[in-house]
């Protein structure tokens, strides 16, 4: 006996999705987007999603210690022009080396960021394939909205997991 229950995607999730994807092809064809899009820069991360997600992570926890070095520096050099040029120099020395310290173990930590969540992603989705593969089945596309109806196999369900409850 086969089951014939449709799973049914409500209205409001799909009317999410298409203000979603007039949203994401409004960005993506804005006329900056395109430019940056069209370099060889923009191919390359267009073709490598983890390192593109490497460079946004660390371009994010980047800001605040630059933010942070550009106004020890600016103090610094205000201070400079009383009179302090060995201390400008020492200071926006040890500046520079703290700064390239945070930057790399910022890069760092964004690499092993972009791995936990590349890792998670990749498992949820195997996990979720597995399970929706072995509980559904497709049975049609809808033409007009490339949308999956798939039905419940409600025979293989029973055997191997009892009678389901009503």
């Amino acid at each position: 006996m086969q089951c014939n229950n449709v799973t049914n995607i409500p209205k409001g999730l799909l009317q999410l999705r298409g203000s979603l994807s007039s949203m994401m092809d409004s960005l993506y064809y804005d006329p900056k987007v395109a430019e940056l899009m069209n370099t060889s820069m923009g191919q390359f991360l267009n073709g490598h999603p983890f390192l593109a997600l490497a460079v946004l992570v660390f371009g994010a926890m980047a800001t605040v210690p630059i933010g942070i070095f550009l106004t020890f520096a600016t103090v610094t050099f205000i201070g400079a022009t009383m009179g302090l040029v060995l201390l400008e120099v020492f200071l926006l020395s040890l500046g520079g080396v703290s700064l390239l310290c945070v930057l790399s173990a910022l890069a760092i930590l964004a690499i092993l960021v972009s791995l936990v969540l590349g890792a998670c992603y990749i498992t949820s989705n195997n996990v979720l394939n597995f399970y929706y593969s072995q509980r559904y089945r497709v049975t049609r596309l809808e033409p007009a909205t490339n949308i999956t109806v798939m039905e419940q196999d409600g025979e293989e369900d029973e055997e191997a997991y009892g009678k389901p409850e009503v």
